[in-house]
């Protein structure tokens, strides 16, 4: 009788740890979810019915997130567009030319070639110190 019970206490024993383990793993991948923003379902309790944590239960703004590459791309185009056109025309716009453009592109070309050059220096210098 003795060793029935320690074989049952045994058995309801591991039957607690395979659940808790299980209801570890489910909330970390809610909280994965949430993290990852791969979930709908923000409720207040996950599906064991414990209460999520402030930071599980906020739901991020979704109207917030708003990328301004394409707003970027279009206004790249438009002046691109709008120099081309000058450059073709051989007209000026607010007193700018297109060979002012040009110039002003030139120095700064200059300026961002001579500080690329710094680097291959630094790596050179980097490696001969061992680091």
């Amino acid at each position: 009788m003795n060793q029935d019970n320690n074989t049952q206490r045994r058995l309801e024993l591991m039957r607690l740890i395979r659940e808790e383990n299980h209801n570890n793993q489910m909330r970390i991948r809610t909280r994965e979810e949430i993290l990852y923003g791969k979930s709908d379902s923000y409720g207040g309790f996950d599906e064991y019915g414990y209460p999520l944590t402030a930071a599980e239960y906020s739901r991020p703004d979704e109207s917030v997130h708003m990328s301004s590459f394409g707003l970027r791309l279009v206004i790249a185009v438009l002046l691109f567009g709008i120099y081309y056109f000058c450059r073709g025309q051989d007209i000026s716009i607010a007193g700018i030319t297109a060979q002012q453009i040009e110039a002003a592109v030139n120095v700064q070309e200059t300026k961002l070639v001579d500080f690329i050059s710094q680097f291959p220096y630094i790596l050179q210098d980097k490696s001969d110190t061992g680091q």
